[in-house]
């Protein structure tokens, strides 16, 4: 019973670390992210705060997967929606922008990988794609095994945009001067990315054509 507690309220805290790791890290971004800023944000010291977490790195590693972790959810369940799966491609890429631009860690995480290089933003950055073009991908096959779409490819499909939308937002977020964006680029970049989705499912929708003749 003792241990089941101790458990907890080490999950717990190890909870609230990450919350606050996830604001300071947004706030400052990560290389100029400090371990004692964290362990101010959480009030509590850095000898406690290394007992938990090591290093920054395994850190951010929680703070990025933590937010991963929010998106899926939220994902998962705005796909449980009674509607064609070519509404839930739409419904996805507008709420992954939204979502995005909430989580500011998140939504940088692309910008890192290319610009500084660093294996750990590479590690994440190729993971959270593929759970991306999975989620994609399903659809996709939802939507061929409902007689919406034909194609015998639906990841190719799934990663063109995923790396479509990857490559509109990357151009955004260098004209982005704080931490968060401007109204004026986040509605340009919504209707880029909207047109995008518009312009993939024409497409499916083309190929389908194209076999009933």
């Amino acid at each position: 019973m003792v241990e089941k507690m101790n458990e907890s309220l080490s999950k717990e805290r190890e909870e609230q670390i990450i919350l606050a790791a996830r604001k300071v890290f947004a706030h400052y971004g990560f290389s100029k992210t400090t371990m004692e800023d964290i362990s101010s944000e959480v009030e509590m010291g850095k000898a406690s705060l290394y007992y938990y977490f090591p290093t920054k790195e395994n850190l951010f590693q929680a703070a990025i997967k933590h937010e991963q972790d929010e998106f899926i959810k939220k994902a998962n369940c705005l796909f449980q929606k009674q509607t064609s799966a070519g509404e839930k491609l739409k419904i996805y890429v507008d709420e992954r922008l939204k979502f995005f631009n909430d989580l500011v860690n998140l939504g940088t995480l692309s910008f890192n990988a290319v610009h500084d290089r660093h294996a750990i933003f590479l590690k994440m950055y190729e993971s959270f794609a593929e759970k991306e073009i999975g989620i994609i991908n399903n659809i996709i096959k939802e939507g061929k095994s409902r007689g919406e779409f034909i194609s015998n490819v639906p990841k190719c499909y799934a990663e063109l945009l995923i790396h479509l939308l990857q490559g509109l937002r990357l151009r955004s977020i260098k004209s982005i001067t704080g931490s968060e964006m401007d109204p004026k680029i986040y509605r340009e970049l919504r209707s880029e990315m909207m047109m995008t989705i518009d312009m993939l499912i024409k497409a499916i929708q083309i190929n389908k054509k194209i076999n009933k003749e």
